[in-house]
């Protein structure tokens, strides 16, 4: 980012976020664009009322004071000249504390239109909303209205309107002002005709209600008592909206009433405030002193660190790799930073401009009201916005927001009590408050910096260790013995029988493999489960646990070369594809083959994604955009976290920065379990790797056997497609085809429920995973290599969605689909699809793949025969942890979790038994 971008992005950006808020949520109230644009433009201008209506009063004290000294320096200039004029004008100057440049003060009103304004140009000219939408008689609110045709001229008429209409209202503003005033106005409106003549019909007709509600504002104030009246119209307004809502209820959702009742209320509370204080005589507000100003400016600093660099700095160091693109290699740190500067934009300048504009009295009350807003947010933070689950890098919660009203109240009564002590020492101890804020400040800086330190640190790492590693080519031989291994992340298994009762298709391409249903994982996340995967009953959690001396994250890559090491020292040609959490990278990292030369290895995550250009675009201008509205949802009471995170879009209106045309758009937005807008770029990164297996892979002629292995995360990436073909789509919409299909929930008398998202999404992109893998068998049966094959298909654990009541056990609040693991096997030769529930864990993987091909195969690493004589030896101990994250689980042995002990029936709820945590 260059000085420009980051004055634009602290000037300019916070204000098309309101913008943007304000548009959005009157659309989901009110989805008329052109009912949303008059919305926004009240609200606009009524959040700057007393903006401007402080600006108007200095300009009109700067006028008054030109006005006294004006008699007296025209005197001096007609009556001295040269050096003795200049300097009797400064010394007059200076007798009437008065300043030359005063004067500037006439157009600050002016100077305050022109952010405003280029904010409303920036949003409204790139709002796909607009597009094709009518209003009247104009046809399209995103193109320049029309309205006039004289033969082969169009006029555009809403700008010579907008003019007229700025005219008139700087002619009342400006009654009885010498003409040097009234030009500037005249001007201005000149320019804007310009400047908006040619432009989208919604932003002019925005612009011109600007300046309609500007006239009424000036005729408004020519009123007797003003305020008063304004005050009863605000209170009318509210209670119409209240009315309004209760009449309305069944339209919304809770967090749409909360919001409508609060705004409503808002506005009624100028008026009862009013009326308060005609029969109360309230103790008069004291002058700011030096300390609340001090109080003020360290608050604004504070909520700038917290909002804008500790909290999404803390995001992006939990798991750096996910904020990593591969097709763009830049540092995530780049997020950070982007969000600092909104969150400097919001607090440091424009609440600040607020301040500065306000009287002696007013700046007061904003000491007051940013020390309370800190306390709140620090409150919110620290207490009430953690385990909300996990947090994908496009910032939605994977299971979604999850509240309690239980836990609202208890936010609500910790809140008001910290409010209230804040208010005690602000009251009698102000020095104390100052000490306290000016302390967390410091310490949310320093953190911040450790976080963009070790952020900083993890890049580079990565992009030392990320190469071009080459076209993937698999190489499968047409005469020699192929054994295929696929990790499938978070594939489940129970969902197998369901999707291929829908889809006959799909069975049918999967004849030949042996399904096992009975199937469990060590762990219920990659880094406890994928070891055992893919190096056997040695690095199941225990037993890596067993090696204290040496790190995680050697136990792990060792794990991981494993087979293909066997396979290759065996003569067999061998490639790796993705290997998972290489380095404890979640950036595909292969260079530890780099020491195999025989072994090819390869990244094709996210290389294969035609789109890669548009995601990457759309990734940096989302997380840009939403990481400072993520900072919001966190340090809001609980009872604003959902109105704030809407569903994971945070308001987001998809507004168009680039004339690019998008193939497809991300993130994901969900209306229900059946419609949704976009896809997801992570889904899209793994589901074409999937999709180009036929052409990445290479038949050779020739008698040497081939391995290959491969981790997918197609089925870790939950995302709505469209049916039937379960294909990614912008506009997805399932209503009437689901509705058709309700016979798939049902299979032999057992329900799956597909009744949240969650549930639905992550049955979609296993059938994804499955449609794709399919295509790819019947080209390896079109090629003549599907007999000589093992397959090996396999996922290092499942998901607690609930997909299956009598999977849960509710004794340990355990669902068994978080672990129970996908294991399908297609033998040399099979070409029947059969059952069998034989007792399996993810650890028997080498074993099967090395039976029959690799004579007594023995670990290269330990020196230990490869066997699952250990599934024999006494019940399997199964770890599950929410310490996941690789950045911070990774010591020598797994930090403490849940172990629990299963045998034989895993669906045998009396089979498990809870060891204990450790």
């Amino acid at each position: 980012m260059n000085f420009f971008d980051v004055l634009f992005t602290v000037l300019i950006k916070p204000l098309e976020l309101i913008f943007e808020g304000i548009f959005a949520v009157s659309h989901d109230i009110i989805p008329n664009p052109a009912v949303n644009l008059v919305i926004m433009s009240l609200a606009i201008n009524f959040l700057v009322l007393p903006l401007y209506r402080r600006a108007d009063i200095i300009q009109m004290e700067a006028r008054d004071k030109e006005e006294k000294i004006r008699p007296m320096a025209d005197h001096i200039r007609k009556h001295f000249k040269g050096d003795e004029k200049v300097m009797m004008l400064q010394i007059y100057y200076e007798q009437r504390h008065y300043h030359p440049l005063s004067s500037l003060k006439s157009i600050i009103s002016l100077l305050l239109q022109i952010p405003f304004f280029i904010a409303a140009y920036q949003f409204l000219s790139h709002l796909p909303l607009l597009e094709g939408e009518r209003m009247g008689p104009i046809n399209d609110l995103l193109a320049p209205d029309g309205l006039l045709v004289l033969g082969s001229v169009t006029i555009n008429v809403l700008p010579i309107i907008m003019t007229v209409v700025n005219i008139i209202s700087s002619e009342i503003y400006t009654k009885g002002q010498p003409f040097k005033s009234k030009i500037v106005l005249y001007l201005s409106a000149l320019i804007f005709l310009v400047l908006l003549y040619d432009s989208p019909s919604g932003l002019v007709f925005y612009w011109t209600f600007n300046n309609v509600f500007s006239l009424v504002k000036n005729i408004f104030y020519r009123l007797k008592n003003p305020g008063f009246v304004f005050k009863i119209l605000l209170a009318v307004s509210g209670i119409a909206g209240v009315v309004y809502t209760i009449l309305n209820r069944s339209q919304f959702t809770t967090g749409q009433l909360v919001f409508l009742f609060v705004l409503s209320g808002a506005l009624i509370v100028p008026l009862i405030l009013h009326l308060i204080t005609k029969k109360i005589k309230l103790p008069q507000a004291k002058p700011v002193t030096p300390a609340k100003k001090i109080l003020y400016w360290v608050s604004v600093i504070y909520l700038t660190a917290l909002t804008g660099f500790l909290i999404p700095s803390a995001v992006v160091v939990s798991s750096p790799d996910d904020f990593i693109q591969i097709a763009d290699l830049k540092s995530p740190a780049l997020y950070i930073w982007y969000t600092l500067f909104i969150a400097a934009g919001v607090f440091i300048v424009w609440t600040s401009v607020f301040y500065l504009l306000a009287t002696d009295k007013g700046r007061g009350y904003f000491a007051l009201a940013a020390l309370m807003l800190s306390v709140v947010a620090t409150v919110d933070y620290l207490f009430f916005s953690t385990n909300l689950g996990t947090l994908s890098p496009e910032l939605e919660l994977d299971d979604g927001l999850k509240l309690s009203t239980t836990s609202m109240l208890i936010n609500a009564g910790v809140v008001l009590a910290a409010l209230a002590a804040a208010y005690c020492l602000y009251r009698f101890i102000p020095q104390i408050t100052r000490f306290v804020v000016i302390a967390l400040t410091i310490v949310a800086v320093g953190m911040s910096i450790y976080n963009i330190a070790g952020v900083t640190s993890v890049y580079n790492g990565v992009a030392s260790r990320t190469e071009a590693s080459g076209t993937p080519e698999i190489a499968l031989s047409k005469t020699g013995k192929n054994v295929v291994v696929i990790m499938l992340d978070r594939a489940l298994n129970s969902l197998v029988p369901y999707l291929f009762n829908e889809n006959s298709t799909v069975k049918k391409q999967f004849e030949g493999f042996t399904y096992y249903p009975n199937t469990i994982s060590f762990g219920a996340h990659t880094n406890f489960g994928a070891p055992g995967l893919f190096g056997g009953y040695e690095y199941t959690p225990e037993n890596i646990n067993k090696r204290t001396e040496e790190k995680l994250v050697d136990k792990h890559n060792e794990a991981l070369l494993v087979m293909p090491v066997i396979f290759s020292n065996s003569g067999y040609t061998t490639t790796a594809i993705d290997m998972p959490y290489v380095n404890y990278s979640e950036v595909v990292d292969m260079s530890i083959f780099s020491d195999y030369p025989d072994i090819n290895a390869y990244m094709a995550y996210g290389l294969n994604n035609p789109y890669n250009a548009s995601l990457v675009r759309q990734a940096d201008e989302t997380r840009e955009r939403n990481f400072f509205c993520y900072s919001l949802f966190k340090i809001v009471p609980v009872f604003l976290q959902e109105p704030v995170y809407d569903g994971g879009n945070y308001h987001s209106l998809g507004v168009k920065y680039n004339d690019e045309e998008d193939v497809f758009q991300t993130p994901q937005t969900y209306v229900n379990q059946m419609k949704a807008t976009g896809t997801k770029t992570k889904f899209l990164n793994a589901y074409y790797v999937l999709e180009d297996l036929s052409k990445m892979t290479k038949i050779e002629d020739s008698d040497k056997g081939c391995f290959f292995v491969m981790s997918n995360d197609t089925t870790h990436a939950p995302v709505l497609l469209q049916t039937p073909d379960y294909v990614p789509a912008n506009e997805v919409d399932n209503t009437m085809y689901d509705l058709a299909h309700t016979y798939r929930v049902v299979l032999n008398g057992r329900m799956l429920r597909l009744n949240s998202i969650p549930q639905m999404t992550h049955y979609h992109s296993n059938m994804a995973a499955y449609n794709s893998l399919g295509r790819w068998f019947d080209y390896l049966r079109e090629q003549g290599v599907w007999d000589n094959t093992r397959i090996i298909l396999v996922s290092d654990h499942g998901y607690n969605l609930g997909h299956f009541d009598d999977l849960i056990i509710k004794e340990y609040d355990l669902d068994i689909e978080y672990v129970n693991s996908l294991l399908m096997v297609k033998d040399f030769g099979s070409d029947e699809f059969t059952e069998c529930r034989d007792f399996m864990t993810v650890a028997d993987v080498p074993t099967l793949a090395m039976d029959g091909v690799i004579d007594d195969p023995v670990n290269p690493f330990t020196g230990k025969k490869i066997t699952n004589e250990d599934k024999s030896n006494g019940p399997a101990h199964v770890f599950l942890s929410e310490e996941w994250h690789v950045t911070s689980n990774n010591g020598n042995v797994f930090l403490p979790g849940d172990w629990y002990e299963v045998s034989d029936d895993i669906f045998d709820h009396g089979n498990w038994k809870y060891i204990g945590e450790y």
